[in-house]
């Protein structure tokens, strides 16, 4: 078996990382941007002051934008306004829910690390931002309602359901907002999966109610009862059938401002537009049968198997 010489290791190594340097520098020369202008972006993109907005994001130097992440952070602050709210999903996992929930021993909603990216990450230490008391997906919100968007989740024994962070959010009609990922990303798509879920042919979820501990923001234990999404409906997630349709209705916006890719879409739009999927028989799955799993179920898109 041919091993590549150290020598020749080291040499790709440098290359690699001379042409991430030279990446950095032309879209630093060309393709980069300030905070004003990514907030009129999201005003073109129809984010307005008093909205809800939750953002799924990726953050690299190679985007463009010129900030830190507080920087960044706080441009969405600005876009939502004084009246409104800023919230971002919170897995403290990568793997499906099912799997993370086997080995947890206990979920601090203080201190276990948000998964998903960054500046999520950012936005979990803020003093200002509260996050839900949930294990498999605590939402975290900042405004003047983020009491309000929290409360309860602990008690909601279908994660992304009724009485959760998504239904409130879907009530306010927020708008969810896609910084340097790719549409797949998009959380709320569980909440879409309970909408339709007396519809399915299949159970949504495990027929087992978890009982799990938890430690809530003033240092209480506790237990949060919860169900999770069955291995079948992983399996059978066609992410990339709601992304179509949602495309040919017009649904998802986009745009892009220096070396940043932006899309966003309106929750209530998105939600008539599944319902008009369903009245037709359509659904984001796969509703053949399939043949019994070899292994665990394949994580369906960037958010985490969930």
């Amino acid at each position: 078996m041919f091993t590549a010489h150290p020598r020749f290791r080291r040499l790709k190594l440098a290359v690699k990382a001379r042409l991430v340097e030279m990446r950095r520098r032309y879209v630093e020369a060309f393709m980069s941007y300030e905070p004003p202008a990514l907030l009129s972006a999201l005003r073109r993109l129809g984010v307005n002051e008093g909205d809800s907005v939750m953002l799924h994001s990726g953050f690299a130097a190679h985007h463009g934008f010129h900030g830190s992440i507080e920087a960044l952070t706080q441009t969405f602050i600005e876009a939502a306004g004084p009246t409104g709210h800023l919230l971002m999903v919170s897995l403290p996992y990568r793997s499906s829910s099912l799997q993370y929930l086997q080995t947890l021993k206990q979920f601090d909603v203080r201190r276990a690390p948000s998964m998903m990216g960054l500046v999520s990450e950012f936005f979990r230490r803020r003093p200002d931002v509260q996050r839900s008391l949930h294990p498999t997906h605590p939402m975290l919100v900042r405004g003047p309602e983020a009491e309000w968007y929290v409360a309860g989740h602990e008690h909601c024994i279908y994660p992304c359901g009724p009485g959760t962070p998504f239904e409130k959010f879907a009530e306010r009609d927020g708008i969810v907002v896609f910084f340097n990922v790719p549409f797949a990303n998009f959380t709320f798509f569980h909440h879409l999966e309970h909408l339709v879920s007396a519809e399915l042919p299949f159970p949504l979820y495990t027929e087992q109610c978890f009982a799990v501990k938890v430690i809530d923001r003033d240092g209480r234990p506790g237990v949060v009862h919860t169900h999770v999404f069955a291995p079948e409906a992983i399996r059978r997630r066609r992410f990339e059938d709601l992304e179509q349709a949602l495309r040919v209705h017009g649904v998802i916006m986009s745009s892009r401002i220096g070396n940043t890719q932006l899309h966003a879409v309106r929750v209530r739009a998105v939600i008539d537009c599944v319902r008009k999927m369903s009245r037709n028989g359509r659904y984001f799955y796969d509703l053949d049968p399939l043949p019994a799993p070899a292994s665990a179920p394949p994580v369906s898109h960037a958010d985490g198997g969930a």
